[in-house]
């Protein structure tokens, strides 16, 4: 074909014969001398198509194209041009060796839904430099210990000092404006520290945190991002005091309602539950000091206020099942191997949100009843029937309807032991851990309440083995409380194997 490099301009015959065409016309004599009959030198068309763009859909009527030019005289073919792209072999890779890190952090089920409505803008670097800066040591680091590369390790860990070099002459001077940012950076970098064992440093970033809040106050936290972090750091802080058996302000009214004032509807049914949670480590600092200094009046009056809490957790929880119907079902599956199920029906739910919300609860209930019994050693019968009285009082503000569906999950007057609290959070957390990948909501506390229910089974083998074996059952919570933690729970959570959850004894 004339104009393109290489094409033959022989007879169709003599190319298909694979001959050298005496390209005689109208016919080929070569083919003549031959017996062949020469099909002539119409070869057709071929428009190359240079452009990386897809081709049009259709073209305006009004326009001559080259198909219709030569429509039924010339059979037209297109052909697109393949550019081959071709990586030189002295391309590094270390530009993208960042967003590889923070990719593999947020793979992390429990980083990434401690840190939802934050942890992610911060990653993209939508809220600052501090902030991306913080998180791209956590991630160089969390990726280089999970990977065994010593020297992403410690790239991380040297990020991880400039922040700290940045951070520290912007808190010598709580009275600069922007103070209130600076908790997303201080979250992150506790969440190294703790990563790394550093329990030094996590002490350090947690002063830090409780001076930020009290500098603040709870009016700076009611935008998004910086409420999001409020509430993560407020699950943080409760933790930490639980564990210390010191009482913590963020008890008081002002940080239960002034983040969610702008639009009260906002506030999750979680941060409901912590609002009664971070009355605890005040209930454990006064029963500390009942032990040490017996006193009836401190004991009435301590009685008193853990009621008036179970009483607002029976209300939470009528009320939940109000507007949750049909939230939880079980189903009986069949048994892999010749051991039984420990419980033979697995508890399902419709959401992992609505799952959260239970394991919270039984938590924070676990704490509640064990008080509770403490306080009462020489009539077990005081207790029970308190727990009946305040569900029954609850119950009253939110009935069930007469045509709800029974509910497999236990309403508060069933329960009378933390045995039970213990087996109904295992259940929840089973259904968690069957697509925890899949988590994209909140959740401040994912193994927090699996860490209470193990002191009150640990002695029974068969659910012993049974929380081991949904905490094996993925990278991120193998091996929690035994060795290193892949949590940043490390300092303020308790490690639960071997050892007992510091509180009341469970009964």
């Amino acid at each position: 074909m004339v104009g393109v490099p290489g094409k033959s301009k022989g007879c169709i015959t003599c190319r298909r014969r694979r001959i050298k065409c005496d390209e005689a016309k109208p016919t080929c004599k070569r083919c003549e001398k031959s017996g062949y009959i020469c099909a002539g030198y119409d070869t057709g068309l071929h428009f190359i198509n240079t452009s990386t763009a897809p081709f049009r859909e259709s073209r305006s009527s009004t326009t001559t194209t080259p198909a219709k030019q030569y429509d039924r005289k010339t059979s037209i073919k297109i052909v697109p041009r393949i550019r081959t792209v071709v990586v030189a072999p002295e391309l590094s890779l270390v530009a993208f060796q960042s967003d590889v890190c923070v990719s593999y952090m947020f793979s992390n089920f429990v980083w990434r839904t401690y840190g939802s409505g934050w942890l992610d803008l911060g990653a993209e670097g939508r809220i600052d430099a501090m902030t991306r800066q913080s998180i791209n040591a956590l991630s160089q680091t969390f990726f280089g210990v999970s990977h065994h590369q010593e020297q992403l390790q410690l790239k991380g860990s040297m990020q991880y000092g400039k922040v700290l070099t940045l951070l520290r002459p912007k808190l010598a001077n709580p009275s600069n404006p922007g103070l209130e940012y600076l908790i997303i950076p201080v979250m992150v970098l506790l969440m190294h520290a703790s990563y790394e064992e550093d329990k030094t440093a996590c002490i350090a970033h947690v002063k830090g945190l409780l001076m930020m809040l009290h500098v603040c106050g709870p009016e700076k936290f009611q935008k998004e991002p910086l409420r999001s972090a409020f509430e993560s750091a407020r699950a943080t802080l409760v933790t930490t005091f639980l564990i210390a058996r010191q009482p913590l302000f963020l008890d008081q009214e002002p940080w239960k309602s002034i983040p969610w004032a702008l639009d009260p509807s906002t506030k999750s049914q979680q941060n409901h539950l912590v609002d009664i949670l971070v009355h605890i480590p005040g209930f454990l600092a006064s029963d500390s000091k009942l032990q040490e200094c017996p006193d009836a009046g401190g004991i009435s009056s301590l009685l008193h206020h853990i009621k008036s809490r179970l009483y607002t957790l029976y209300v939470w929880r009528y009320e939940w099942d109000v507007f949750n119907p049909s939230a939880a079902w079980e189903t009986t599956p069949p048994s892999p191997s010749s051991i039984p199920r420990v419980v033979p029906k697995k508890l399902h739910f419709q959401t992992h949100t609505q799952a959260a919300e239970i394991l919270l609860y039984n938590a924070v209930h676990m704490w509640l009843l064990s008080l509770l019994f403490r306080l009462s050693p020489h009539d077990p019968t005081v207790p029970t029937s308190t727990i009946l009285t305040t569900a029954l009082t609850a119950s009253t503000l939110f009935p069930l309807p007469a045509s709800s569906s029974p509910s497999p999950l236990q309403p508060p007057a069933a329960v009378l032991s933390l045995r039970d609290i213990a087996i109904e959070i295992c259940r929840c957390f089973e259904y968690q851990m069957e697509s925890p990948q899949s988590h994209r909501s909140s959740s401040l506390f994912f193994l927090f309440p699996l860490g209470m229910a193990w002191p009150v089974l640990e002695k029974e083998e068969r659910y012993r083995d049974w929380i081991r074996g949904m905490l094996d059952s993925s990278d991120v919570t193998r091996g929690y409380a035994i060795g290193r933690n892949v949590w940043f729970s490390n300092y303020y959570l308790p490690k639960v194997f071997g050892l007992k959850m510091p509180g009341p004894d469970p009964f």
